[in-house]
C-alpha cells in the first residue's frame, strides 16, 4: 500500500477532482515529473497536457488540462486551471484536421500577431494529441469522469 496525499484540481467553474492519491505525473515548464507523498514544497506552472493520477479509489485516471498552476505543500497538491477537458472523450480525427489546418495557415504570409496566436493554438493542439496518445497507453480500469 502506498502513502497517499490529497490532490485537488479546480477551475473557475467547479471542483474537477478531489481525493487521496498516491502518485501523479504532470508536465511543468521544467519538464515532466512525478509527485509522491511527502514531496518538497513547490509552486510551478504546468504546460498544457495530461495529468496522470494513481489512487486506490479511482485506480488510474488521465485528465487533460491547459496551462495551470500547481502547488505542493504539506502532503497537499492543488492544481488551479481555467478549464478542463477529459482527454478520453476527445475526437482525435478532428484534432488532427485542426492541426493540419493550423500548420497550413502558419505557412502563409501572416502578421506577427496571427503567427503568435496560431503558434499557441498549435502548441495546445499538439499537447491534446499527446494527451490522447498517453491516455491510450495508460490503462484505465474504472470509468473516468
Amino acid at each position: 500500500m502506498y502513502t497517499n496525499f490529497k490532490l485537488t484540481i479546480v477551475n473557475i467553474e467547479n471542483l474537477i477532482f478531489s481525493d487521496m492519491v498516491y502518485k501523479i505525473v504532470v508536465n511543468s515548464i521544467g519538464g515532466e515529473f512525478t509527485i509522491l507523498a511527502k514531496h518538497a514544497p513547490l509552486i510551478t506552472i504546468t504546460k498544457p497536457g495530461v495529468v496522470c493520477i494513481n489512487s486506490n479509489t479511482h485506480n488510474n485516471k488521465c485528465i487533460y488540462l491547459p496551462e495551470s498552476i500547481l502547488e505542493v505543500q504539506s502532503n497537499n497538491v492543488l492544481i488551479i486551471s481555467d478549464s478542463m477537458i477529459n482527454n478520453i472523450n476527445l475526437d482525435e480525427k478532428e484534432i488532427i484536421k485542426n492541426k493540419i489546418k493550423i500548420e497550413s495557415l502558419l505557412k502563409k504570409r501572416i502578421d506577427i500577431n496571427q503567427q503568435i496566436k496560431l503558434s499557441l493554438e498549435l502548441a495546445k493542439t499538439l499537447a491534446t494529441l499527446q494527451a490522447i496518445k498517453i491516455s491510450k497507453s495508460f490503462k484505465l480500469t474504472k470509468k473516468t469522469y
